[in-house]
């Protein structure tokens, strides 16, 4: 839900910049080259949200060998996880879109600027809650996911988690 809402979001940004993109006697060569570069980011990071959402892997609950590990402690792992991998996964994009955003504010008059309710500073965010409760884990299931191959690259973590939940 949130993905969709960020893409839409940054459908809509593009178009806007297209239409908007028209070098007139008001726009200083900055601006129109700011304008440029945000569209072009917005465009990458699109792309690159596909690729790391829409076409994660799915991850079996059977390849995690949890054993004898509490649903809700892998739950967590998980979730630390997964975080750390999409966050890998977008770091060149999250900071090619935010330059793009900031070079634009710095150039754009006050009535254009543009406020990034930021998926990338929530994803940031929700990794380091998630670190801080994945190391509250026993250090042997901790140092067991962190070696598991299948959680060090961007998976759908939703079903597996519902899948381990049994709600699936």
């Amino acid at each position: 839900m949130l993905k969709r809402k960020i893409c839409n979001w940054l459908m809509i940004l593009s178009t806007v910049l297209v239409t908007n993109l028209s070098y007139s006697q008001e726009m200083t060569p900055e601006l129109f080259f700011a304008k440029k570069k945000l569209q072009k980011a917005a465009i990458a990071y699109t792309a690159a949200m596909e690729t790391c959402f829409e076409h994660a892997p799915r991850v079996k609950p059977s390849q995690l060998k949890v054993g004898k590990f509490e649903t809700e402690f892998v739950v967590k792992a998980i979730n630390y996880l997964h975080y750390v991998a999409l966050n890998d996964c977008m770091q060149d994009h999250d900071v090619n879109f935010l330059k793009a955003v900031e070079h634009y504010n710095q150039t754009a008059q006050k009535h254009e600027l543009i406020t990034v309710d930021s998926f990338v500073t929530y994803r940031w965010n929700e990794e380091l809650r998630s670190e801080f409760e994945f190391q509250k884990l026993p250090t042997d299931m901790q140092a067991h996911f962190l070696q598991l191959e299948v959680l060090q690259k961007p998976f759908n973590a939703a079903k597996l988690v519902m899948e381990l939940l049994g709600e699936l």
